[in-house]
């Protein structure tokens, strides 16, 4: 079994080349049984809510079957079933820490071949980080499934920030607004104090920030973070209350102090805002929709769920 840093370097290098290539990677708790991440297509700098899983794995020791053309992966009849019958299109990637290689293929029923007790699949050697644009058209052409799942799945990627909030974690969203621009355009960090996924700049016509934040986060309510909101506020009430600066004493007065003269922010406001861009960081909380999600997809996800339950007659 390899180790566990062995592992991280297949996680790691997957999450560098799709982010460099302007894609959203996200890794997956364990709440997602054998599946280790997950990544969205984005197109013309737009994320477009159509998610592949990706197992990975990492290590020398998955590169010792081969053919010609293939090395050979077997695995057991529970990954097969759960990878197959998967809402979202799974692939497979292997690692190789050594050669800095990474080769992938589909799991679909085509894909995987019955040894009697277990199953086998073939991954092709070509090496998907050697030609980025070969290796996302490719993912491109994957089959998706329709709008109405790929929203509920953009929702079970986004469940552990959900969990990490009902865990008392604070998160947040931080985006500019560009203001003076005619098209408005977003770039979403969303972060704890332990992680953080920040994504491509959003081009998104004729949709303000309250639309864009429903459009994203539709399980979420937002408050502004005052702590930022009363750093941002102390430039304005500087330029608005100074009097006049002491050089002898080396200390400069205000007409008023900024507790009497700061107002804490009512609704949806930027904590900045320098002409150009309006500064916006957020802490989320999780709405009713969002608890109506959790509760359901706690009943889909549930692993021990019997599929058939029996009655007898008394």
């Amino acid at each position: 079994m390899p180790l566990p840093q062995t592992e991280r370097l297949g996680v790691s290098a997957l999450d560098h080349f799709f982010s460099e290539q302007g894609w959203l990677f996200r890794e997956q708790s364990t709440h997602d049984y054998g599946i280790d991440a997950h990544v969205e297509i984005v197109e013309e700098e737009r994320p477009t809510g159509k998610l592949i899983a990706l197992q990975i794995k990492s290590g020398a020791s998955f590169f010792t079957e081969e053919t010609d053309d293939s090395y050979v992966f077997r695995t057991n009849n529970k990954h097969v079933a759960y990878w197959v019958g998967h809402s979202m299109p799974v692939v497979l990637v292997l690692y190789n820490p050594h050669t800095k290689t990474a080769h992938w293929q589909q799991v679909t029923r085509d894909n995987v071949e019955s040894t009697g007790i277990n199953w086998k699949i073939e991954i092709p050697k070509d090496n998907m980080l050697a030609n980025a644009k070969h290796t996302l058209d490719a993912f491109e052409s994957l089959t998706q499934p329709e709008p109405y799942i790929r929203r509920l799945n953009r929702l079970r990627v986004d469940r552990r920030w959900m969990d990490l909030i009902d865990e008392g974690v604070q998160v947040r969203v931080a985006f500019d607004n560009w203001v003076n621009k005619s098209l408005p355009r977003y770039q979403v960090t969303i972060y704890t104090e332990d992680e953080k996924e920040t994504w491509p700049t959003l081009y998104a016509p004729g949709v303000g920030v309250e639309d864009m934040l429903q459009h994203f986060f539709p399980w979420a309510d937002f408050d502004v973070d005052e702590d930022e909101h009363q750093e941002g506020a102390e430039a304005q009430w500087e330029a608005e209350c100074y009097w006049y600066h002491d050089s002898e004493e080396g200390e400069t007065f205000y007409c008023q102090e900024f507790d009497e003269w700061y107002q804490p922010p009512k609704g949806l406001v930027p904590v900045s805002d320098n002409g150009e861009t309006e500064s916006y960081v957020l802490i989320l909380s999780v709405n009713d929709f969002g608890r109506s999600f959790m509760l359901l997809d706690d009943y889909l996800s549930d692993p021990d769920a019997p599929e058939t339950i029996g009655f007898t007659w008394g």
